[in-house]
């Protein structure tokens, strides 16, 4: 999820805004820019609904499998590309082979190949990758920490862009059903992106509003305690309006889950959206792409998703 209106790296001292300054009423042009950015960021979330509203009516595993492959090795093209040293780039070519490898394989099970040691996939894949960078890394003379850095820059791009994602489809492959024994495995991922999607909304939404209270300003100078609050809000809200219009669909998700579970939702997807502006604010970049206009690329797409999948895929094991 892209930063609430406020510009992240080019507030310099003479024009950031003081933290006890009074409000002042915003002028013309900016007036301007947050409605066209609101524009560009309703169509893209138009656009969003309709390729899930796809997904959902026809439920084929190649669709998910195709979005899922997309965003994944969309969002680490993006990571590589925030590296704006090209030794960082080093070993770009055995992540994404080995990416591509790993969610052909992941993927094994629903095509009907079947193997023991694909439960074992997650940790092959990492033992894979590590392999091959340090071997590319023995062509090149060490550059003391820069040597570490690279390879943990990669690594960490690996874990953060493929394995952490891959919880998408590890729910689509749960035994889901419902009272009549029908599987509704995608009724649970619309759940899971919906609340965690309202929750980007509410933030930048009510951010955008009232947003007053900085949050974490060293982090990301554009959220508010005020985004915080909506997106908990949103979360809570678009929780109960599921429960209640497909509850039978979802019968894990009781009331009482419908609530907490909103709320643990919307923190991890909060953190995960810092979790990209400390990448972004570290790297000195203020955008990861521009594939979606009002929404940022790949990276801005799945960047709660990533923290929030994990956590309802605990969930659903618990409680299923």
């Amino acid at each position: 999820m892209p930063d609430e209106p406020a510009a992240e790296l080019n507030e310099s001292p003479a024009t950031a805004p003081a933290e006890n300054e009074p409000n002042v009423a915003p002028s013309p042009a900016d007036t301007g820019a947050k409605r066209r950015a609101f524009k560009s960021r309703l169509i893209s979330t138009i656009i969003l609904i309709t390729l899930l509203a796809v997904a959902f009516t026809f439920s084929q595993t190649w669709i998910y499998s195709f979005f899922f492959a997309i965003l994944s090795i969309g969002a680490l093209i993006e990571y590589f590309g925030l590296f704006p040293i090209r030794g960082f780039r080093r070993f770009r070519w055995q992540t994404y082979g080995v990416s591509v490898a790993y969610i052909i394989f992941l993927f094994g099970p629903i095509w009907g190949f079947e193997a023991n040691w694909l439960s074992e996939l997650d940790g092959l894949a990492f033992a894979l990758l590590v392999t091959l960078v340090v071997l590319e890394r023995l062509r090149s003379p060490i550059e003391g920490f820069r040597t570490l850095d690279e390879i943990a820059a990669t690594i960490f791009g690996f874990i953060y862009c493929v394995l952490l994602f891959a919880f998408i489809p590890k729910i689509l492959m749960l035994p889901l059903t419902n009272e009549a024994g029908e599987s509704t495995t995608h009724y649970y991922l619309i759940y899971l992106i919906a609340v965690t999607k309202l929750t980007d909304m509410g933030a930048y939404l009510v951010g955008s509003l009232i947003g007053r209270n900085k949050m974490v300003p060293h982090v990301s100078p554009g959220k508010t305690w005020q985004g915080f609050g909506g997106a908990i809000a949103f979360a809570v809200a678009g929780s109960f309006t599921l429960y209640f219009a497909i509850g039978d669909q979802i019968p894990i998700i009781t009331f009482t889950h419908a609530g907490v579970l909103a709320i643990l939702l919307a923190l991890v997807a909060v953190l995960g959206d810092l979790a990209e502006s400390i990448l972004k604010r570290s790297l000195e970049a203020k955008d990861s792409g521009a594939v979606m206009p009002g929404i940022g690329g790949f990276l801005d797409l799945i960047d709660s998703i990533i923290f929030t999948a994990p956590l309802f895929y605990i969930y659903l094991l618990i409680f299923k």
